[in-house]
């Protein structure tokens, strides 16, 4: 009997280093947290073309909008932990969603970090036609009139880095909230409100049209895409950095090997010069960080932006 047991041990040992040895042996699903045409999808659907090639098996891309993230996450957590099935997510439900909600509809413990695509900006941007053309401009105007200044942002993780601006720069700012950046997009083109932030390609399409002029973006450098922007820190306010991230999870429980496998594969596409060219178009610092760093990343996020939703009252 305990012969058997030991017999029926090992084939299970052997069986599952071989599936994990010739992973993936069928078609990948990215189920991604955003509606179609974000720069989350734009990434996921990127990274899985490429992805494609490389592994022999189509990875497929599920838009799962919802919930600010929470009907991918759920569908997630529940698939089988094989590395077929993963959540194209990132700074929202990995990290404000933890910070700003009372209830959590998901475990987040339940999702172990992959690896994370890339970094962008949030890019502030105000009315053209109010005379704003530098962050200074934004600053005085707040502090003349505090609270006047209405802000578009589509998600909390918007919201909670546009409150951390606020906070360091000492002015009060009046979020209007929104379903989607191209709500927002299409506010403030109507004058209805007089800033926005946004990421990198609604806000690039917006300055295009003239309706706008970006003031600052909040990463510690400038940005690639539009370079003659400054920072928020080169604008006055020294060590100011709040970038937004798109990063790729699995089940909890996942095996470790598939795990680490998924990010180098994702890592090598991001090293291809046809990937990093569109990066740069869109903006789009790329990462490929290991498991544990962006494991780490996502918990210094969360120490950081907890302080600061709180102080701002942002909870859902």
């Amino acid at each position: 009997m305990l012969q058997r047991f030991f017999i029926g041990l090992l084939f299970l040992v052997t069986s599952s280093t071989f599936a994990q040895d010739n992973f993936p042996t069928k078609p990948i699903r990215f189920i991604v947290a955003f509606a179609p045409g974000g720069g989350t999808d734009i990434l996921a659907r990127l990274i899985a073309n490429e992805m494609s090639k490389n592994l022999g098996q189509p990875v497929i891309v599920e838009n799962r909008a919802g919930g600010s993230g929470a009907v991918a996450a759920l569908a997630t957590i529940s698939a089988t932990p094989d590395g077929y099935t993963l959540m194209v997510g990132g700074s929202g439900p990995m990290v404000f969603n933890p910070v700003v909600m009372s209830k959590m509809p998901y475990d987040p413990d339940a999702l172990v970090p992959v690896t994370i695509f890339g970094s962008y900006p949030i890019v502030i941007s105000a009315r053209s036609d109010l005379g704003m053309n530098t962050l200074a401009d934004l600053i005085k105007r707040a502090k003349e009139k505090p609270g006047a200044l209405n802000y578009g942002s589509a998600a909390v993780s918007f919201q909670v880095p546009a409150e951390y601006f606020a906070q360091r720069a000492g002015i009060k700012l009046q979020v209007v909230p929104y379903k989607g950046t191209g709500p927002a997009v299409a506010a403030i083109m109507a004058g209805d409100i007089e800033l926005i932030m946004a990421d990198m390609a609604p806000a690039v399409s917006l300055l295009k049209s003239g309706k706008a002029k970006a003031l600052a973006v909040t990463t510690a450098k400038r940005n690639p895409a539009i370079p003659d922007v400054p920072t928020v820190a080169e604008s006055g306010i020294p060590g100011f950095d709040a970038s937004l991230f798109s990063a790729l999870v699995a089940p909890a429980k996942t095996p470790p090997a598939i795990v680490r496998k998924l990010q180098q594969e994702v890592a090598k596409v991001l090293t291809t010069p046809e990937v990093k060219a569109r990066l740069d178009q869109l903006g789009v610092e790329p990462e490929g960080k290991s498991p544990e760093e962006t494991a780490a990343r996502i918990k210094r996020e969360i120490a950081t932006y907890g302080p600061i939703a709180k102080a701002a009252g942002v909870r859902e």
